[in-house]
């Protein structure tokens, strides 16, 4: 940011907080010092200024929280794909993980620093993200109903029905923050699973699957839990295995995996159809891997509760 727009920015914050009469905001961060979560402030008013000071306020927070999630993932080198495993325990022979042939052709990528978010995005701020932009809650029906209220709790994952509003949320809080936020490319996403491209089958605390512990129970309840239930991976990423499955911002190729560069690939040019990443709740315990890979269409016939993300940093 040059010099010319901090003071801009500054000033814009300081007429905001004069206007409002109650102050600054009272907005706090982890990571953010007071005069950053001001430029947020700024940029809000200037981008949504004709929100109710508390829309303003709420919007803010949700930036601020935004940017505080956001873990840093070192760049590196890894072998993407099918990196096999043990077919018995301390068996030489290796087996497939997963069961998908396009996942089969092991390929070198190397990436750069970048950052992802700890949590996948939640319906709460999601929800909030949609007023602001004057659109209707989704499934009204529902959220009606007494008996399905209990789906609709803010930190459960964001249903989605389109891939497009997916990044658009991302590169909105990008916006507002002045940073290139976007929605993680695959790669991205599975290096991070794999704890930085190590081989590990499922992205739990220590790649193992215990019911219970570090996923969710064998009770038969498939369902959503918070964003933040169990315990992240090692680099601190939540659910990247067992809650909500994840668009990325790649289009989807079953060759794509023979084609791809080696430094941060980001996918075909074109496509039918966006990668998603990640089994969620709905999928079995044995195919929620690190390298599960799947397609939708971008555009869905209606909100699924199922179908989620979470934002990345560039």
């Amino acid at each position: 940011m040059t010099k010319h727009r901090l003071i801009a920015y500054t000033l814009r914050a300081l007429l905001t907080c004069i206007t409002a009469l109650s102050g600054c905001t009272s907005v706090t961060s982890e990571t953010l010092s007071e005069s950053e979560i001001n430029e947020i402030q700024a940029r809000v008013q200037e981008h949504h200024p004709d929100l109710s000071w508390s829309q303003k306020e709420a919007v803010t927070d949700l930036v601020v929280r935004a940017l505080d999630n956001m873990v840093f993932v070192e760049g590196g080198s890894f072998m993407m794909g099918e990196f096999g495993w043990p077919c018995e325990p301390g068996s030489e022979q290796l087996c497939n993980i997963d069961i998908w042939p396009h996942n089969d052709h092991l390929h070198k990528v190397t990436l750069n620093d970048y950052y992802l978010s700890k949590y996948e995005t939640n319906l709460g701020d999601f929800d909030l993200y949609r007023e602001i932009m004057g659109r209707e809650p989704y499934a009204p029906e529902l959220r009606a109903r007494e008996d399905r209220k209990h789906l609709f709790e803010p930190n459960l994952p964001a249903w989605t029905k389109t891939w497009q509003e997916a990044k658009d949320y991302c590169l909105w809080i990008g916006e507002l923050a002045d940073r290139n936020i976007d929605l993680p490319t695959e790669a991205q996403w599975e290096f991070a699973a794999r704890n930085r491209g190590e081989k590990v089958r499922v992205a739990t605390n220590n790649g193992e699957w215990l019911p219970g512990e570090n996923t969710p129970p064998n009770d038969g309840m498939r369902r959503l839990y918070p964003v933040d239930s169990f315990p992240p991976n090692p680099l601190g990423m939540h659910h990247m295995t067992s809650n909500s499955a994840e668009w990325v911002n790649d289009w989807y190729s079953e060759t794509y995996y023979q084609e791809s560069p080696e430094n941060n690939p980001t996918g075909p040019e074109t496509g039918e159809a966006k990668v998603v990443r990640s089994g969620g709740f709905r999928t079995g315990a044995s195919s929620k891997t690190t390298i599960l890979r799947d397609s939708r269409p971008p555009v869905e016939k209606f909100y699924y509760e199922a179908q989620g993300f979470r934002c990345g940093q560039r």
